[in-house]
């Protein structure tokens, strides 16, 4: 770290710039055992300047010549970072997150660390995040990649408040303090009926089955994936026909209508029962992800699938083919928004252009005659 002295008052008092273009001001002086003492002001983001720095040095000095007590160095507490912010929300987060490396872990170790994680957490303003939302943007990282960057910092400071780790702090990434990117998911890729069903007659050859059995459900409910992994035996009624999905901190509860592929599984797999799981893992656990060859096998079987970009079919494109194809038949945005668990229905919209317009038709019928 190099400190810079002042040009006005010599190295007395000394600053050095930080890599979010911030100020941090500190100033020199000696003890009454002659040690030299550098002391952080504060920084410029928070009005801190050179004249005030020499003003509290001078009187530090002045409580020093005239033996008054001086006051002490900042409390550990008040200098907590947004680094001891991470770390306590990290240990909590690999207790209680599945997705902790590959998502809050990788991501601020890889944006956020060097940025901002010495900074004091009181210290840090919408501004400072504001400045990372830009230069993210700037580097070439999609919009969707810096909501999930901001969002980890949120999380992180959250966790810091609600245990009281700093106090009479507001978050400032919290509220729209700071707006996030557009994400713009106004269109999803997915999979024409002619090439669903050539999937699953890919997959059906295939001596695993497991690949075949997630794909029927996942296509034909709907669901997420985690929703179709964490099913269990209590969730289905074979009597009514239908496959209960419990809420989560995503989606909301639901019920979805047994069909005939969706039943021809859950009859297989109610044979080979090994556990309270539907579709357990090899150790009775639940799965975490599709296997490895579902994603290699549809890149193959369609075209450029790879350099499509958001409108490439990933297995969550499994749900975006299953409410696409529910647009198209006509149901509405509302019925769609249930089938799927959406909790608001911004996220529904991105259907709602697939489905077919009579207001044409309608407008006639209620004006022509008048």
């Amino acid at each position: 770290m190099s400190y810079v002295s002042s040009k006005k008052y010599g190295a007395c008092v000394q600053h050095y710039k930080k890599a979010n273009g911030d100020i941090s001001y500190y100033i020199t002086y000696r003890d009454t055992t002659n040690k030299t003492i550098r002391k952080k002001i504060g920084n410029k983001s928070n009005g801190i300047n050179e004249n005030y720095c020499f003003a509290q040095r001078n009187s530090i000095v002045n409580k020093i010549r005239l033996g008054e007590d001086v006051p002490m160095k900042h409390k550990k507490s008040q200098q907590f970072t947004l680094q001891d912010a991470y770390d306590k929300y990290i240990a909590w987060a690999k207790n209680n997150k599945k997705s902790w490396k590959n998502n809050d872990e990788l991501m601020y170790n890889k944006h956020i660390k060097n940025e901002l994680g010495a900074s004091p957490l009181v210290s840090l303003k919408p501004d400072d995040f504001e400045k990372l939302k830009q230069k993210k943007l700037q580097e070439g990282y999609k919009p969707r990649t810096v909501v999930l960057i901001l969002g980890i910092a949120r999380h992180c400071i959250n966790y810091a408040i609600n245990n009281e780790l700093v106090k009479n702090y507001t978050n400032p990434i919290a509220n729209g303090r700071v707006k996030m990117p557009t994400v713009d998911n106004a269109k999803v890729g997915y999979l024409t009926k002619e090439q669903a069903m050539e999937l699953l007659h890919i997959l059906e050859t295939k001596p695993e089955r497991m690949t075949y059995q997630l794909t029927v459900l996942l296509l034909f409910t709907g669901a997420r994936f985690s929703e179709v992994a964490s099913l269990t035996w209590n969730d289905i009624n074979f009597k009514e026909q239908l496959i209960y999905f419990k809420a989560t901190k995503n989606g909301n509860a639901r019920s979805i209508k047994i069909t005939g592929k969706v039943l021809e599984v859950l009859n297989e797999l109610s044979q080979l029962r090994t556990s309270h799981l539907i579709i357990p893992s090899s150790n009775s656990k639940q799965i975490l992800q599709m296997p490895k060859q579902w994603q290699a096998i549809v890149d193959k079987l369609i075209v450029n699938n790879k350099e499509a970009e958001k409108h490439r079919i990933t297995v969550h494109g499994l749900r975006h083919t299953h409410a696409s194809w529910l647009a198209i038949s006509g149901m509405n945005i509302l019925e769609i928004k249930e089938q799927l668990g959406h909790k608001k229905l911004d996220m529904t919209l991105r259907y709602s252009h697939l489905i077919p317009s009579a207001r044409h038709e309608k407008t006639a019928i209620v004006f022509n005659d008048l």
